[in-house]
């Protein structure tokens, strides 16, 4: 494939960066951080009234019409800013799968108020275990009346402090299930508050006889495992393009604090060593990019991408790791210092890292599909 972006693409790209940058720089992020609240209302509004939050919804629910891959060049802005925003778990998780599967009903519901700025969604995919949904949820539905009633348990769900509606897959036959939506608001919905690394709140929730009516079937009864896997694959995808942005933003500040910190009169970024170890740097920065670029073209363009999510999600973990313990290291004693922005950019490289399973969950399922193939 051609990775040269097109003049509409680069368009998009720089008009994220130019909002997330001029909305949340440095000393916002600090204050955000420091609040009660893991959320920039300003900034989600001026995204919506730049048309970014429904740039990859369909045209016809009053989208942009773009694809997924131009939604991945917003989201590496995102972490390049290190933007304290559900823009991964309202477009990726929620969105785009009600865009896909949802009914006319539930487009009309949800998709407005996404494009508008008025509505987050979010989805609880994981069960713990390896950090992948499982093929069969432990969380079930069972048939009561003319809807459903959920039990279970779904730990840390991203981006659902805000959320309208949480995707929920839940078991509803001898190994199959049904993706739900959920109001975290209903009766015997409990929830717990966690923090992820990168402070962001993740959401334990527990379902205890939850009612859902037959409207809030996201897709088919019992066809909730291709439901599921459709948004893990994107999910993994997003979440690669917002390390590609992550990786990039520590190794810009060590650059930027290498040529300036001198020793012996001299920037130790002419150092040997050091310069071996901002190169290493890039080249693992490129890789990230590169296999995140890939995988979401192959997503985008509707191609087979199964090899392309496991070895761009391996190189989220293992490359990024490598970028920001290099860029810690490159900063002596000041990368300890939590107010300085290259320990942001550790922990959201971490929270990533660890998120939808890490790089050795990724390379056995590469290995499983190198064997079957």
């Amino acid at each position: 494939m051609d990775f040269a972006l097109s003049d509409e693409q680069i368009s998009v790209r720089d008009l994220a960066a130019q909002i997330l940058s001029e909305q949340l720089p440095a000393d916002r992020l600090r204050d955000i951080e420091a609040g009660d609240d893991w959320f920039a209302p300003d900034t989600w509004a001026e995204l919506a009234k730049a048309d970014l939050l429904g740039l990859a919804l369909p045209e016809a629910d009053g989208g942009g019409g773009y694809g997924f891959f131009e939604l991945a060049l917003i989201l590496e802005q995102v972490g390049r800013t290190v933007a304290p925003l559900p823009v991964l778990s309202t477009l990726v998780l929620g969105a785009l799968p009600i865009a896909e599967f949802g009914s006319d009903e539930q487009r009309a519901a949800w998709l407005p108020g996404v494009i508008d700025g008025s509505v987050l969604l979010t989805a609880a995919l994981s069960e713990g275990h390896d950090g992948l949904p499982p093929e069969v949820p432990a969380t079930t539905a069972t048939a009561s009346g003319d809807g459903w009633t959920i039990s279970g348990t779904k730990p840390l769900v991203p981006g659902a402090v805000h959320a309208a509606r949480i995707l929920v897959p839940a078991r509803t036959g001898d190994g199959t299930s049904t993706v739900f939506l959920v109001d975290p608001a209903a009766a015997g919905v409990t929830a717990v508050q966690n923090t992820g690394p990168n402070l962001e709140p993740l959401t334990t929730f527990a379902f205890d006889g939850v009612a859902v009516g037959a409207g809030d079937v996201l897709g088919d009864v019992d066809g909730g495992a291709a439901v599921t896997a459709w948004i893990t694959d994107r999910a993994i995808a997003a979440y690669c393009a917002v390390q590609a942005g992550v990786c990039e933003a520590a190794l810009r500040t060590t650059a930027a604090y290498t040529s300036e910190r001198k020793q012996f009169e001299t920037p130790i970024a002419t150092f040997q060593a050091v310069a071996h170890r901002v190169a290493d740097a890039y080249i693992d920065t490129e890789a990230v990019r590169l296999t995140a670029y890939q995988a979401a073209w192959r997503l985008g363009e509707g191609l087979p991408a199964a090899e392309q999510l496991a070895i761009a999600k391996y190189w989220a973990a293992d490359g990024a790791h490598r970028v920001v313990h290099a860029a810690q290291h490159l900063h002596g004693g000041i990368g300890l210092d939590t107010d300085y922005p290259v320990h942001r950019t550790f922990r959201w490289a971490k929270h990533i890292e660890l998120s939808l399973g890490g790089g050795t969950t990724h390379l056995r399922r590469l290995g499983a599909l190198l064997a079957a193939g």
